[in-house]
């Protein structure tokens, strides 16, 4: 009995000494007599016993249970959800799921890849968290027009330059205003080889960064920025439209809604964006869930950074849109 009590009091001196007095192994290897390599062992031991406890204090916290129950229900490939235990600012909550999912998204990129990036406030949340990592090979291709004549902190040439400094890639930008007066303008600008060959290059991403936008006008970042005009969103909405990814508009199922205003528009097709492997999304706030249920159930994303409101939000309309979300397995 005293020889274990002598030991494990000598287990606590040495991690004592290191943890707490950050004294190199080999100091306290010559202050007690023994080897660097037996203090190495000591160490462990002492974790091994509950001598010593590590407590991370991680500023995101991740509801698990919650990220399994949307992946079993939905389908999706990879879902974080971000626990917050008390109320935080539209703004506050943006720019911690950005960091969310810039950790999920330095998993994601490998070289060769080609990273597709949309416009949005929690896009450009999630660029400025993403920490710089050299990546072979690797193009950040714009997939959405220009936002009006001058550029955004969230505009999709900004971002696109930010993340290809970060990545030391190659940045591909889309030079067209994404929405324009008239069908036939739209045509005209498709068939500009340089808006033809940067549409092109988005059919070829492994990996689309996007956000999910609303058609409520207190939290629509298009029609708040003056980019869609209050016309154009009211016709959006009577069309039965929730929400939008990459100025696609779809109802609550996920359905493309049937408005002109996708003849006007200058990006990535609906057919070519949902063959894109890996369709992440970053949003957030529960007045945002029918858009987000719409972009699951529809297939435009298929894997998701949320808060964890919001997704309870969006489980509980999908047990009354979707069936508890039965026919939405792929």
């Amino acid at each position: 009995m005293n020889k274990n009590i002598n030991r494990n009091e000598r287990l606590a001196f040495v991690a004592e000494k290191y943890f707490q007095d950050d004294l190199k192994q080999t100091d306290i290897a010559e202050m007690i007599g023994v080897t660097r390599s037996a203090v190495s062992r000591m160490l462990t031991e002492a974790r091994e016993k509950g001598l010593v406890e590590i407590i991370i204090h991680h500023p995101l916290q991740y509801d698990h249970n919650l990220e399994r129950k949307l992946q079993e229900t939905f389908g999706l490939q990879h879902v974080s959800v971000v626990t917050f235990q008390e109320h935080l600012e539209y703004e506050e909550l943006k720019n911690k799921l950005g960091k969310a999912a810039s950790r999920l998204l330095t998993t994601l990129i490998k070289s060769g890849h080609k990273v597709g990036i949309a416009w949005g406030t929690t896009v450009q949340a999630t660029i400025e968290a993403f920490e710089q990592i050299l990546v072979s090979d690797t193009k950040v291709i714009q997939l959405v027009g220009v936002l009006g004549s001058s550029r955004h902190s969230y505009s999709a040439q900004t971002l696109v330059d930010q993340m290809a400094q970060k990545l030391g890639g190659e940045g591909t930008y889309l030079y067209a205003p994404f929405i324009v007066e008239s069908e036939q303008t739209a045509a005209s600008l498709l068939e500009d080889p340089s808006v033809d060959q940067a549409i092109a290059s988005g059919r070829e991403c492994d990996i689309a960064l996007m956000g999910i936008g609303t058609t409520k006008p207190d939290y629509c970042s298009l029609y708040k920025g003056k980019h869609l005009s209050l016309k154009d969103l009211q016709v959006i909405q009577a069309s039965g439209a929730v929400g939008d990814v990459c100025a696609l508009y779809f109802d609550i199922m996920g359905q493309l809604s049937p408005v002109d205003f996708h003849k006007r528009r200058i990006g990535v097709s609906w057919s070519n964006l949902k063959n894109i492997p890996t369709r992440l999304a970053v949003a957030g706030w529960v007045d945002k869930a029918e858009a987000i249920l719409g972009a699951i159930c529809g297939g435009f994303v298929n894997a998701l950074v949320i808060d964890n409101l919001t997704a309870l939000r969006v489980m509980e309309l999908a047990q009354i849109h979707c069936q508890q979300g039965e026919s939405l397995k792929s």
